[in-house]
């Protein structure tokens, strides 16, 4: 269950958190780091000398001004969208693959979002029923027998989800009898 997109975002988060973590460079000599601008040195009027590090910030020190009492600085902003990103609320909250094993027999694998890992007690199984009633809608199968059926949650490095999986049976609609009067008998 390799999402190209999940891995596109993943790379994604991971790239911005690195850019906007900044770099880490070990001090030696205080001297060379203020000579390659590493280190940036201030002194107050009353002699207090002060270091930042970075000297140059990554990220501009920006703002947006949405109303006269409502701003957001670049940061902020950037910030916001990686959280909106990582959690992503308009995504459904199950991911299904379904592959088809044989004539009458299909596995069903759920994912959940990664935000979701905790609570939702019971979401899983109602979400595999709701998708074993959609294969028999779809095919025109009477019914469904569940063959096998596992929850649990998988952990990566970062956060964990939810996952379910589970192989059904559907039933083959039998053939109507046919009775004397649709074959054109009479009593």
């Amino acid at each position: 269950m390799c999402d190209p997109l999940a891995v596109l975002q993943r790379l994604t988060f991971v790239a911005a958190a690195v850019l906007l973590g900044g770099c880490y460079h070990p001090v030696k000599n205080l001297s060379d780091s203020l000579d390659a601008e590493l280190i940036a040195r201030k002194t107050e009027a009353s002699g207090n000398v002060s270091y930042s590090v970075p000297a140059n910030p990554i990220i501009p020190d920006a703002t947006v001004k949405l109303t006269p009492n409502i701003h957001f600085t670049l940061e902020e902003m950037l910030i916001g969208l990686a959280v909106y990103y990582y959690v992503d609320p308009l995504s459904p909250n199950w991911k299904g693959e379904l592959k088809r094993l044989s004539d009458d027999t299909f596995s069903i694998a759920l994912r959940s979002k990664r935000i979701r890992s905790t609570g939702g007690d019971g979401e899983a199984i109602r979400s595999f029923r709701r998708n074993a009633e959609q294969i028999v809608r779809a095919g025109g199968f009477a019914g469904y027998d569940v063959v096998a059926y596992s929850e649990g949650i998988e952990s990566e490095l970062i956060g964990a989800y939810r996952v379910a999986e589970g192989t059904i049976r559907v039933l083959r609609a039998p053939k109507e009898a046919i009775t004397p009067r649709d074959a054109g008998f009479s009593r």
